[in-house]
């Protein structure tokens, strides 16, 4: 209890912190006939960095930024995992993009991109093309599957809101179903969550609808054995989030193992049937429910952009974000492959990468247009945040190491700081603290389909 008072309480203080810092930065759109036009296309992290850089330093300049996005808001990824697991409400973590519009003064389209013309300077949208003097391709990622047809067809995913309602109503179906159901066999299938890939996204899932049924479903429905239920987590590699050190590596570990959580590692799988996970070994984990959190690669449209690609479909930038026969196309976030002076590896594709590209893109199209030298990307490696569930996270942020409550408290406060917007930096606030006395919510919601494909989040 005294753990969440205090909880209670520094979360409040990091609230009133964001409530000053949420205060709107003044705008207004203005261009003319003649206008240099930059489009941004993307509206996550990445794309909405470089539009706001441009839009604030344009400064004597004639400059027309459209940002192009299929949907009109912008998605806070880093923690959708909770939508799926009834931490936070759908709603607290989409911001209207036309929010910033305003505050920052850059227009808007709604469109789905459906092909990127370097020849003709033009992006063809389903709403008619898009002609470009400078572009940033800012489209994000989707689920890499690596060639594992059945996992595509049978797996849910986490990369939009739409997945992550869809899987919040499959699990609490799932215990509906299962509370009623008297085959052995079929409630053992109902009962078990199969996650498959232990990075962030998959070990934060995990951890969380691990304490989604022990402290709230379990209560809701008597009917289920707390022994009935099982959250697996499948990784192919011998060890969970390659990311950190071993230290925090380990402490991770151990949280999830005593929450409940059964993390089989070197464990490739072979196949997702609709009945189960087949691994390579030819066992079998039975499951109606399979997470694939395994990898992503680069939007498919990175396709039409010259260049050399990595296997993860990434195409190589320069040290200024641009294509390097095509300076006029800068690639940022999980579409660009960049390597820092000196390393062997590229920069991974997360959010603080793209937010870095994004504003370097954009200051290089300024100091274009003002005739002056360009800048190269500077990154500094800040750090990771991953949370183990209720009360408990390990953090590294600047080399500074946290685990257990304490990291906790720092994760929480990093990712309310970042949310976009006062209202959901608010709301999450009050989900987070309703989340303390395991309050969480289990009603199932209608999905509205998107009249575009769900395939790829930009960053």
């Amino acid at each position: 209890m005294k753990k969440a008072l205090l909880g209670i309480g520094l979360l409040g203080s990091v609230g009133a912190l964001v409530a000053l810092q949420a205060t709107r930065r003044g705008g207004g759109y203005y261009s003319s006939n003649n206008s240099t036009r930059v489009v941004v296309l993307g509206a996550g992290f990445g794309g909405l960095a470089a539009a706001r850089t441009l839009a604030r330093n344009r400064d004597g300049l004639d400059l027309d930024v459209l940002l192009v996005d299929r949907a009109n808001f912008h998605l806070f990824t880093p923690i959708l995992y909770q939508v799926a697991t009834g931490g936070v409400e759908p709603d607290n973590v989409t911001h209207p993009v036309r929010y910033a519009t305003q505050a920052d003064g850059f227009r808007f389209q709604e469109s789905n991109v459906q092909k990127i013309s370097v020849e003709d300077k033009c992006v063809y949208t389903d709403d008619g093309p898009i002609y470009y003097d400078y572009l940033v391709v800012a489209l994000g990622a989707t689920n890499n599957f690596f060639g594992l047809a059945s996992a595509e067809e049978n797996s849910f995913t986490l990369k939009t809101i739409s997945d992550g309602i869809e899987l919040r109503n499959h699990i609490i179906d799932a215990f509906e179903r299962a509370e009623v159901e008297q085959d052995p066999e079929v409630r053992r299938r109902l009962l078990t969550f199969v996650i498959v890939g232990a990075g962030p996204t998959g070990v934060e899932l995990a951890a969380s609808l691990r304490d989604l049924a022990s402290h709230v479903l379990l209560k809701e429905y008597p009917g289920i054995d707390p022994g009935e239920v099982r959250v697996v987590l499948v990784e192919a590699l011998d060890r969970i989030l390659l990311a950190l050190d071993d230290q925090l590596r380990q402490n991770a570990m151990k949280t999830l193992q005593s929450k409940g959580v059964e993390v089989l590692l070197n464990t490739p799988v072979a196949d997702v049937e609709k009945g189960g996970v087949r691994i390579k070994d030819g066992s079998f984990i039975p499951s109606e429910t399979v997470v694939w959190t395994a990898g992503v690669k680069a939007n498919p449209l990175v396709a039409d952009l010259p260049g050399e690609k990595g296997r993860d479909g990434r195409v190589r930038v320069n040290d200024f974000m641009q294509l390097p026969d095509h300076p006029e196309i800068y690639v940022i976030g999980d579409c660009a492959m960049y390597f820092m002076p000196g390393e062997q590896r590229p920069l991974p594709p997360n959010a603080p990468v793209a937010i870095a590209g994004g504003k370097t893109a954009a200051i290089n199209i300024i100091h274009t247009l003002k005739n002056e030298p360009l800048e190269p990307l500077k990154y500094k490696y800040q750090g990771e945040l991953v949370s183990l569930g209720k009360n408990n996270a390990v953090a590294n942020i600047m080399g500074i190491k946290f685990s257990g409550f304490i990291g906790w408290l720092v994760w929480r406060a990093v990712y309310l700081y970042k949310l976009e917007g006062f209202k959901n930096k608010a709301s999450v606030l009050v989900d987070w603290l309703f989340g303390v006395f395991d309050r969480r919510e289990t009603s199932k919601l209608p999905v509205t389909p998107s009249k575009v494909p769900s395939e790829s989040v930009a960053e």
